[in-house]
């Protein structure tokens, strides 16, 4: 038997036929085979040396021999074989300490195939606790890592929920420097180190009378506390000069405490003003989901779903009316007389939501709390009289209790079989889509007991875990027009730059060795569209927009049926809440963008980018560029397009110049310019020059060959004429001047030849009979052509 030692396993004896009385008996033995576990007597019994293990081997063989006293061995060793006879271990057999859980697959059986070894004992009851350890996981186990606003959604709350931890981003801007869990698996927790985080939540973001109903829900992991201060996680108190607190739910000594100072009204009335609850959840460094529901002056408290009255509840004046402003903070308070925070937290946050005049109901509180992962069990109708069966309220702890009778071929009653049976059908569910991978350890814990207490088992725990295996991650394409080109009128009245969106979202996937041969060459994946949610979509303008010029708008009608919120900044808009991809699709191809101010601008791009599960899959970025068109018409007096200007300015300059008539060049022949939708604005202007130096060119180019047309016309008549052009001969020419009838001026002499010359240069026929004297000095010169020779 195993795990025993034993004095007198076996005993060998052997025989000498010696007939020497000196060397004919056996003095020893000894064991031949190496390295065993076993030893020998000189007498011959055999005894192990250590307890024997049944898995360390089953069997042993050895050979021993014999010696007489003479020292003489015999001729023959003998085999002994010892076999191990397997100790009853009482517990569960057969089951698998590493249990796979494919995402999205349903329920998985824990123990398929497991079976209670009782060795024999019969068993008067029992009582199995499974309990699944996911306090790693988020914040306590696997929820949706959505906004709180957008939980209370799928939980079926009403509107008006105010985020007062969102995911650092456009319009949530006060988170972006508290110290965040990094990764984007889990839910977005904010940590406060007690000493110096806290923040101040932007005015109009929470309203200032949250009236006489309100609710306030977070999560909270509170740290250990060093000494009596007050930790403050939610403070709303004067902006300066005094230190009044109007409401304030802070930690004291692990207990947990609200504070509500009413303003004005009945000042010499006492009201509640200040709420104490002493839980254990307070301090013991676990996630819990805490609730307040305010209907004054009924206070109620909310633990994972678990309602909890105060403790002690006191009474105050109420607050006299101030003209001070009030400042509203988290994670400390603020001091107004001293203007310092002080009260920090100690611990992490998370999903922290304020509901003004509304208070939740349990249904709504307890589906916040509630947990996606769980265990499973359904088989209630197979349990046997006198069974119990319950979960904890997270479902991670299931009790299943049994009773029986003594066995009896002819008894139908419940026994062990039966209830084995029932806890092979205990199952793990992760109901994400996305679930955060990783272990999950599972412990079984057994009690057993029999109707003979004396000899009654004991059951040893199973340590098993559940391994959820990684996701197959979505890609989330966002694709359509990513150019368009409007005019000025039609982005002054709004366009729609995503009415053309697509969101198409899928996964890849292995495919199995019977489905490859399916696929094509290449191929061993599979691309597979899936349908998931989307919780925000941000678009972002570059560069941004101008305020007073442009906006960016979303019809509020679709917002409130689809229960959406929208921020805007200069930069961009966000919309955000949890909610299905065609609906997304839906309202961000009616996103309008108008420009009021549009002939200032050449171009616009828009970039759009979703996200899920609080940013943990993001999509591409999807960028459209708007293009301006600008109507260029020269033939518009009231124009100021420098193209006309300039135009038309050379028209004038040619007419001017050369005389040329204003068939030459008229404003209103200058053709209207368009830019093309496709072009740049480099292109653009390039073309505008091009056209204007082409116009220049042609004016010029028209006046030339006009002159140049009219030379040609008045060599081709004296062609046609037949007249040869007169020619000087200056060796012969003599030039006769009368002093009669010359009235000599010698300072006009010069200036009489160059004209003459000029007049000559000029003259058509100078030796014309039948021309009339001239008058003047051009008179004074007479030819003599008797020495003239032609």
């Amino acid at each position: 038997m195993e795990g025993k030692n034993y004095d007198n396993i076996l005993k060998v004896e052997a025989e000498d036929r010696d007939c020497s009385p000196g060397f004919s008996q056996i003095c020893s033995y000894e064991i031949v085979t190496p390295n065993v576990p076993f030893q020998i007597s000189e007498d011959g019994i055999i005894s192990n040396t250590e307890p024997l293990q049944y898995v360390d081997g089953h069997n042993y063989i050895l050979t021993v021999t014999a010696y007489d006293c003479g020292q003489r061995r015999a001729d023959l060793d003998v085999l002994v074989t010892i076999t191990v006879k397997e100790q009853c271990h009482p517990g569960w057999k057969d089951f698998q300490k590493r249990i796979e859980y494919e995402p999205f697959s349903g329920t998985k059986a824990l123990l398929p195939k497991v079976y209670l070894e009782t060795c024999g004992e019969e068993v008067s009851d029992i009582t199995t606790t499974f309990t699944l350890e996911t306090s790693h996981i988020g914040k306590g186990c696997d929820r949706d890592t959505y906004s709180s606003s957008s939980l209370l959604k799928l939980c079926g709350a009403s509107q008006g929920s105010i985020d007062l931890l969102p995911a650092p981003g456009l319009g949530s801007e006060w988170t972006q420097n508290l110290p965040t869990d990094e990764g984007h698996e889990g839910d977005q927790v904010f940590s406060f180190d007690g000493r110096q985080t806290g923040v101040e939540i932007p005015e109009g973001v929470v309203p200032k009378n949250l009236t006489n109903q309100f609710t306030i829900a977070t999560w909270m992991k509170h740290r250990e506390t060093f000494g009596g201060d007050k930790e403050t996680i939610l403070c709303k108190s004067d902006k300066k000069e005094l230190n009044r607190h109007h409401y304030s739910l802070y930690v004291h000594n692990c207990k947990l405490m609200f504070l509500l100072r009413h303003d004005g009204g009945d000042l010499e009335t006492f009201r509640p003003a200040e709420f104490h609850w002493k839980i254990p959840q307070v301090c013991d460094k676990e996630w819990h989901h805490y609730a307040i529901t305010v209907d004054f002056p009924e206070v109620n408290l909310y633990v994972d779903g678990i309602p909890y009255s105060p403790f002690l509840v006191t009474d105050d004046w109420p607050l006299h009316p101030s003209k001070f402003d009030t400042r509203l903070t988290l994670g400390a308070c603020w001091q107004g007389g001293d203007q310092e925070l002080s009260q920090y937290f100690r611990g992490e946050l998370a999903g922290l939501l304020i509901h003004p005049g509304k208070t939740e109901t349990r249904r709504v509180i307890s589906c916040l709390h509630n947990c996606n992962e769980s265990l499973e069990f359904h088989s209630f109708d197979e349990t046997g009289p006198g069974s119990e069966v319950h979960f904890n309220p997270d479902q991670t702890q299931l009790f299943l209790r049994g009773e029986f009778t003594p066995k009896n071929p002819d008894n139908e009653a419940y026994t062990l079989d039966k209830y084995t049976k029932v806890l092979q059908k205990v199952a793990y569910q992760n109901g994400r889509q996305f679930p955060t991978p990783g272990m999950r350890a599972l412990k079984i814990h057994t009690e057993v007991n029999c109707f003979d207490d004396e000899t009654c088992i004991e059951v040893p725990d199973v340590d098993a875990y559940v391994m959820v295996l990684h996701p197959e991650e979505p890609t989330i394409n966002l694709s359509g027009t990513d150019h368009l080109a409007r005019r000025v009128t039609e982005l002054d009245q709004g366009v729609t730059p995503f009415r053309d969106l697509r969101i198409v979202s899928t996964i890849v996937r292995d495919v199995e060795e019977e489905e490859e041969e399916e696929l094509q060459e290449g191929g061993a994946t599979e691309v597979t569209p899936i349908s998931h949610n989307l919780d925000a979509c941000q678009i972002t303008v570059d560069p941004p927009l101008e305020s007073g010029k442009e906006e960016l708008t979303v019809p509020k009608e679709d917002l409130a049926r689809l229960r959406l919120e929208k921020s805007t900044a200069t930069n961009g808009l966000v919309i955000k809440g949890v909610d299905t991809i065609a609906n997304y699709e839906d309202i961000l191809r009616k996103v309008i963008y108008r420009n009021s101010k549009a002939g200032d601008y050449f171009d616009r791009v828009l970039k759009l980018k979703c996200s899920e599960m609080n940013g943990r899959y993001e999509s591409n970025e999807y960028a459209v560029e708007l293009k301006v068109l600008h109507t260029l018409n020269v033939a518009n007096p009231e124009s100021h397009v420098k193209v006309a200007a300039v135009a038309q300015n050379v028209a004038q300059f040619v007419h001017a110049k050369h005389g040329v008539g204003e068939s030459v060049v008229q404003p209103h022949q200058v053709p209207q310019v368009v830019a093309s939708s496709q072009s740049a604005n480099v292109v653009t202007s390039l073309v505008i020059v091009i056209c204007v130096g082409f116009l220049i060119f042609m004016i010029v180019l028209g006046v030339y060959r006009i002159r140049a047309a009219n030379r040609r016309n008045m060599d081709s008549e004296w062609d046609q004429a037949g007249e040869p052009r007169m020619e000087w001969d200056s060796s012969d020419l003599t030039i006769t001047v009368n002093p009669m009838d010359v009235e000599y001026e010698g300072a006009e002499s010069d200036s009489s030849d160059d004209d003459d010359d000029s007049a000559h240069d000029d003259s058509d026929s100078s030796d014309d009979d039948d021309e009339p004297p001239r008058e003047g000095r051009d008179s004074q010169l007479e030819w003599d052509n008797s020495t003239l020779s032609f």
